[in-house]
């Protein structure tokens, strides 16, 4: 027959009693740093809203154009609003401070900055030059977007990281 096992509360005989003191807490998770979190976060949404403002910019073309979508117009609103919604889903977790949230956000800005840089170009039949040229012109309202896009998304990706990878100050129990 097995003894029963030891209940909380009362010492049971041949126990030890239980320390005098406080109760020690139960360890926390590591949380992101506090304010890189909350720097990536608002520079990931910014990034979100240049990638919104250049689908819009691509639904009034449109509109402008016969009300006719071309291919490279659909693809650009489409992945332009599903990218945005990736990146404000990943911006809320790094701003709760969830460390994996703020790695998935600098993930997802790396891949969105190269995505831009180079992918384009490998893709479509845009030298690497002509893209550079179009990012960085800033004469037409989608290419502005595009490149403050980059910005805010290098600057998030730097953040997040930093944010991911330093403790938060504050009581560690």
């Amino acid at each position: 027959m097995q003894p029963n096992p030891p209940q909380p509360g009362f010492p049971q005989y041949g126990q030890p009693p239980m320390a005098a003191g406080p109760i020690p807490a139960a360890r926390r998770k590591p949380r992101a740093n506090a304010p890189a979190a909350v720097i990536a976060g608002v520079f990931a949404l910014l990034a979100a809203a240049m990638l919104v403002w250049f689908a819009l910019y691509n639904v009034f073309v449109a509109a402008e154009v016969n009300g006719r979508w071309s291919g490279i117009m659909v693809q650009n609103t489409v992945f332009g609003i599903l990218s945005a919604g990736l990146l404000v889903v990943a911006a809320g977790f790094t701003l709760a401070r969830a460390i994996p949230g703020a790695w998935t956000l600098f993930g997802l800005c790396v891949f969105s900055v190269v995505a831009v840089f180079a992918g384009t170009p490998l893709v479509s039949a845009t030298t690497f030059g002509a893209q550079l040229k179009w990012l960085f012109s800033f004469d037409d309202s989608d290419s502005t977007a595009m490149a403050l896009m980059i910005v805010f998304g290098v600057l998030a990706a730097v953040a997040a990281a930093i944010a991911a990878s330093v403790k938060s100050p504050g009581k560690q129990n």
